[in-house]
């Protein structure tokens, strides 16, 4: 099951388009990876508590169990609709069901080899699928179009359609319907290639190379950003800081002189949605003084207008679970530093700051406890597996594959909190699923962990 899903979700906007079926039909068939993890998941603890196996502690239990609390307790206190609520929370908790039932599973270290494989394969498959649609033109382009269809349940409308601002001019986006998708899911592909890496060889940089190139060609700048921060935490953790702050010095020299070649600060920034930009301008472009203007009416803005304002109203539990009810009330603050009025559209682009105004600073705090946690954990994990390499036991193999998980976690946890000031990146299937899975593997890996005491029940 893990397997089938682990290469599914990457393609299941470009299946489910030839799928014979109705667009309703269609539409309800979106839920069905997630009906067979939660299917998975009901099976193992069935099975568990049959035979009475325990199930493992990990690092993120109690702060998993502390910020669901919390989205209860603001639920209540703030009064938000039930199904408002449950669809909010919806994508963040499905894949919360992954990571226990990956962490939970007996999985060898063929098996998790084998999954990190799977995850390569799918990525080289999107890498050819971006070549195609970039040098294939609007016929490879419709060709990858996924479906557009329209779903109504208990009172929430959702659209299926590919870029619903518009599509970057030259950008590509593999099977998986966005371009930002594309580029964030390319990054963790660029994360388990580079931990495979043992040493700098020319065809290991021209690997690396190919990969931060197609994720700037999905010309989402957070993801093109955060490849060179993924870069810079495998630099460190192969080669440590001295090195590390040698690399970041020459990168930052050579961003410079692009700097200052574009000149950006004295151009308007161009949008590649409207005009073909290059990959060089469409980077630098966020340096420009038009584009600052524009970012206090968005992300810019989230930070700088939502976050007092939820501070001086409602710091404690935010505004509710909802997302439509904490933006009508964050429109209506009687002490507000809005820079303007709020929608839907766009509203969790800066997903920590959505998750402050939905739970204030205690949801805030679990959730960057969950991330504390992770990465701590496989800090942890990576040291011990180098020092069992280092000691040459006949336990080396197995070191090896943790230590490939450990630093493909570190890199992860780094990344992802980082793109989670531009975008909602664990709701979109082609990251979440996958950063969830790798969080699972990496506890299943460690066969330290402590467990639970076990329980059984026979019928």
């Amino acid at each position: 099951m893990i397997y089938f899903l682990t290469g599914y979700v990457a393609f299941e906007e470009f299946i489910l388009k030839f799928l014979p079926f109705s667009d309703a039909i269609y539409s309800y068939l979106r839920f069905f990876g997630e009906m067979l993890i939660y299917v998975a998941f009901g099976k193992l603890v069935i099975h568990k508590l049959y035979r009475g196996s325990p199930f493992v502690k990990t690092a993120i239990d109690l702060p998993i169990i502390g910020f669901y609390s919390v989205v209860l307790l603001s639920m209540f206190v703030n009064g938000s609709p039930l199904i408002g609520s449950l669809y909010n929370i919806r994508p963040f908790a499905r894949y919360i069901v992954l990571f226990y039932l990956v962490a939970n599973s007996n999985l060898s270290e063929r098996r998790i080899t084998t999954l990190l494989r799977i995850i390569l394969g799918v990525g080289i498959f999107q890498l050819v699928a971006g070549i195609i649609q970039w040098a294939g033109g609007p016929a490879a382009f419709d060709f990858f179009l996924p479906r557009e269809s329209t779903l109504s349940i208990g009172g929430f409308t959702k659209e299926y359609r590919l870029l619903e601002l518009g599509r970057e001019i030259g950008s590509v986006y593999g099977t998986l319907g966005d371009t930002v998708i594309y580029g964030v899911f390319m990054i963790l592909v660029l994360v388990i290639y580079l931990s495979r890496i043992r040493r700098l060889e020319y065809l290991n940089l021209l690997g690396a190379a190919v990969l931060f190139f197609f994720i700037a060609r999905s010309y989402s700048r957070a993801a093109t950003f955060s490849a060179l921060l993924a870069g810079g935490a495998w630099y460190y953790f192969h080669y440590g800081w001295k090195q590390t702050l040698r690399l970041a010095l020459a990168t930052v020299l050579v961003f410079g002189v692009l700097l200052a070649i574009v000149n950006p600060f004295n151009l308007e920034y161009i949008n590649p949605r409207k005009a073909k930009v290059g990959l060089v301008g469409n980077v630098t472009g966020v340096f420009s003084g038009s584009y600052v203007r524009v970012a206090q009416k968005q992300r810019l803005g989230a930070l700088i207008g939502n976050v007092p304002t939820v501070l001086l109203n409602k710091p404690i539990l935010g505004y509710g679970a909802d997302q439509n009810t904490t933006i009508e009330r964050l429109n209506m603050s009687k002490r507000s530093f809005l820079f303007k009025v709020l929608s839907k559209e766009g509203f969790k682009d800066v997903y920590w700051v959505a998750i402050f105004c939905f739970y204030g600073i205690l949801g805030l705090g679990f959730f960057a406890l969950i991330f504390y946690q992770l990465f701590r954990s496989a800090l942890n994990l990576y040291r011990r597996s180098v020092n069992t390499l280092f000691a040459g036991d006949g336990s080396a193999s197995a070191s090896r594959v943790t230590q490939q998980i450990a630093i493909i976690m570190l890199c992860l946890v780094a990344v992802t909190v980082f793109l989670l000031f531009f975008n909602r990146t664990l709701e979109f299937r082609g990251y979440g699923f996958y950063f969830w899975l790798c969080a699972g593997l990496m506890f299943a890996s460690d066969r330290s962990l402590p467990t639970y005491r076990p329980l059984r029940i026979t019928l």
